[in-house]
C-alpha cells in the first residue's frame, strides 16, 4: 500500500461491544488501530442484557466499568422459572454466589447502548485508533507480509483500501470475515426459531413495581424469557413456530406481552423474528484474519453468555497481539487463541442449548422430571444454593500458552481485597496492572526469575511486602506456591520453585519463534534457563 495514513497494525470489522473493546485494549497498549462498521450510531435497544464477573473484570481494568454502574448497570441478583400460568418453580437468589472475582458472581444487568456508546467514547483517549463508523466494509484480503480492507463510506459513496499487519474480524453472525477464511460451520444441535421483542415504560411508578430480574417461563415449544433491564427496558423472547414468524405482527406482539405488562403503558422499539442457533465455525483464524465474538461462535441466549465470550475473545487477542508487536513471539502463537478459546465457548453454548431445550421441554416424563427437581430446590435450600452456585462455574483452559502440572493451570485468579503499599484498599487487579505477573509470598530468585523480570518485562509482587492480604483468600490459593498470571487473569502455572515456573514460561513461549533457526546456537541466558530447568 502506498498510503502511510492508512497503515495500522491492526485492523478491527465491527464495531460492535467485541470489536470496540478489543480495539480499545490495542489502544491502551499504544497499538495503532483502524476499526470499522457500517453503522454510524450503536443500535437503539438492548440485545445483551447481562455482563458477567469476567466481563465486569475486564471493563474495571478498561475504566468502564465504574462509570457503567452510576446509571447504567446494576448487579444481576434475581433469577426465577415459572409454569405455563407463571406460577413460580423455583426462583434463585444469585447473591449468595460469592465474589470469588471481585465483582457480583452473577455479573450485572446492564445497558449496551450505553456501553458502547462509552467504548466508542474512549477512542478517543489516545490518537492511535481511527474509527471509521458509517463504512460497509467490501472485501478482505490477507497476503503474505500485510492484511487489507476494502471499505466504502456510506454517505459519499468513496471507496479506499487500509492495511494492517492483521484483521480481527468481530463482524456478527453473518461475518465477512468468516466466509473470506473458508471456515466450515459445525452445528451444535440448537436450532430454534423466537421473536424478539424490546419495550420502554414510559411510567415509572409502573416500572418500578416490576420484578427485577429474569424469568424463564417453561412452556412447550412455546418458551418465553422476560427480562427488566434498565431505562424503562423489558426484553422478551417468544419461540414460536418456523411457519407464523414470518406473519408475525405488532398486534400479535401487543397480545402476547400482555400476560406481563400492559401493553397500552409500553412502547414497542424493536420486534423481529430471530434464530437461535449454536455452531462454531472450524478455524478461527487464516493466515492475516481471525475471528471474535459471534463470527467466532453463536449460541442461545439461555446462559448469557454471547456478548460475554466475545468480550473474553477481546481480551484474549490483546495480550497475543501486545507479544507479537513487542517481539516477545511471533504470530504462530495467534494459532493458541483457537486452541485455548474454542473448547472452552464449546462448553459453554452447551449450558445454553441445554437450558433452551429445558424449558421447551414437550414430553411429559421431561417435565414431570423437570419440575420434581425444581419443586425439591424450591423446598430444600441447600439443593437450590448448590444449583445456584453452580452457575458461576466456568471451565479452565487446556492447551495453547498454558502451563502443566498443576491444579491452577488454565484458572482464572481471585480478585479479592487487598491493602496496597500505601494503606490503600483496593482490588487486586488494580496493583498488579496489566502486563504478565508473579504472584509469590516468597522471596525469588534465579537466572528465569530476571529473565522474567529484567528482559520479558513481567512484574513480579510478593504477598506481605508489595502489599497485604487481609482476608487470606490469596494466601489461601498461593498455598505455599508462586503463580504466573497472564494480562487476561488466566494463570499459565503454578510451582513452590519459582524459578523454574519461569524457565518453563520462557521455554514455553520460545515455541512460538517458528522463524528462528533450530540449528541457531542458545544464548547465554537461554543456556542459563536451561540449566535452571535440568539442574
Amino acid at each position: 500500500m502506498s498510503n502511510s495514513e492508512n497503515s495500522y497494525d491492526v485492523l478491527i470489522v465491527g464495531c460492535g461491544p467485541t470489536g470496540a473493546t478489543l480495539a480499545n485494549l490495542l489502544r491502551m497498549s499504544g497499538r495503532r488501530v483502524a476499526i470499522f462498521d457500517r453503522d454510524a450510531d450503536v443500535f437503539h435497544a438492548p440485545r445483551a442484557m447481562v455482563i458477567d464477573a469476567e466481563s465486569c473484570r475486564i471493563y474495571q481494568r478498561m475504566g468502564i466499568l465504574d462509570r457503567l454502574t452510576k446509571e447504567d448497570a446494576a448487579p444481576f441478583l434475581k433469577h426465577k422459572f415459572v409454569a405455563p400460568n407463571r406460577k413460580t418453580l423455583v426462583a434463585f437468589d444469585l447473591e449468595i454466589i460469592p465474589e470469588t472475582f471481585g465483582q457480583p458472581a452473577s455479573g450485572m444487568m446492564f445497558h449496551q447502548p450505553a456501553l458502547e456508546r462509552m467504548l466508542r467514547e474512549d477512542f478517543s483517549k489516545a490518537p492511535t485508533v481511527d474509527a471509521y463508523l458509517g463504512h460497509e466494509v467490501l472485501s478482505v484480503e490477507s497476503h503474505d507480509e500485510r492484511a487489507v480492507v476494502k471499505a466504502r463510506n456510506v454517505e459519499t459513496g468513496e471507496e479506499a483500501e487500509y492495511e494492517a499487519s492483521y484483521i480481527v474480524g468481530s463482524d456478527g453472525g453473518v461475518s465477512l470475515c468468516r466466509r473470506s477464511i473458508g471456515a466450515n460451520r459445525i452445528d451444535l444441535e440448537y436450532r430454534r426459531k423466537w421473536i424478539v421483542i424490546d419495550v420502554i415504560l414510559q411510567d415509572r411508578d409502573y416500572w418500578d413495581s416490576i420484578r427485577e430480574g429474569s424469568e424463564f417461563k417453561c412452556q412447550p415449544d412455546s418458551a418465553v424469557v422476560f427480562v427488566k433491564g434498565h431505562h424503562g427496558h423489558l426484553r422478551f423472547d417468544f419461540e414460536i413456530e418456523e411457519e407464523r414468524a414470518d406473519s408475525f405482527s405488532k398486534e400479535d406482539a401487543i397480545a402476547l406481552i400482555s400476560d406481563f405488562v400492559d401493553p397500552s403503558s409500553a412502547e414497542i422499539i424493536r420486534l423481529t423474528p430471530y434464530n437461535f442457533y449454536a455452531g462454531m465455525p472450524d478455524r478461527w483464524r487464516k493466515d492475516r484474519i481471525l475471528l471474535a465474538g459471534d463470527a467466532a461462535h453463536q449460541t442461545s441466549p439461555f446462559a448469557g453468555q454471547g456478548l460475554n465470550m466475545g468480550i473474553r475473545d477481546a481480551a484474549h487477542l490483546a495480550f497475543l497481539f501486545d507479544l507479537i508487536f513487542d517481539g516477545k513471539a511471533d504470530d504462530s502463537i495467534l494459532d493458541s487463541y483457537q486452541e485455548e478459546r474454542w473448547d472452552h465457548c464449546r462448553v459453554l453454548i452447551d449450558v445454553a442449548s441445554e437450558r433452551g431445550k429445558m424449558i421447551s421441554l414437550t414430553g411429559l416424563g421431561a417435565r414431570f422430571r423437570r419440575n420434581t427437581i425444581f419443586a425439591f430446590a424450591r423446598h430444600f435450600p441447600p439443593f437450590r444454593r448448590a444449583m445456584t452456585l453452580a452457575r458461576s462455574d466456568y471451565p479452565l483452559y487446556t492447551g495453547g500458552l498454558i502451563g502443566t502440572g498443576h491444579a491452577l493451570c488454565g484458572a482464572r485468579l481471585i480478585q479479592p481485597w487487598i491493602v496496597d503499599a500505601e494503606g490503600v484498599r483496593t482490588k487486586l487487579d488494580d496493583v498488579i496492572g496489566d502486563g504478565f505477573s508473579l504472584l509469590t509470598s516468597t522471596s525469588v530468585s534465579g537466572p528465569a526469575i530476571d529473565w522474567f523480570e529484567n528482559e520479558f518485562g513481567g512484574r513480579i509482587f510478593r504477598v506481605g511486602e508489595d502489599f497485604t492480604d487481609p482476608e487470606g483468600k490469596l494466601t489461601e490459593v498461593l498455598d505455599g506456591h508462586s503463580i504466573l498470571v497472564r494480562p487476561d487473569r488466566f494463570i499459565y502455572g503454578a510451582s513452590t520453585q519459582p524459578n523454574e515456573l519461569c524457565a518453563a514460561f520462557h521455554d514455553h513461549l520460545s515455541k512460538y519463534h517458528t522463524s528462528h533457526s533450530t540449528e541457531d546456537a542458545p544464548s547465554s541466558t537461554e543456556q542459563s534457563l536451561a540449566s535452571s530447568v535440568t539442574g
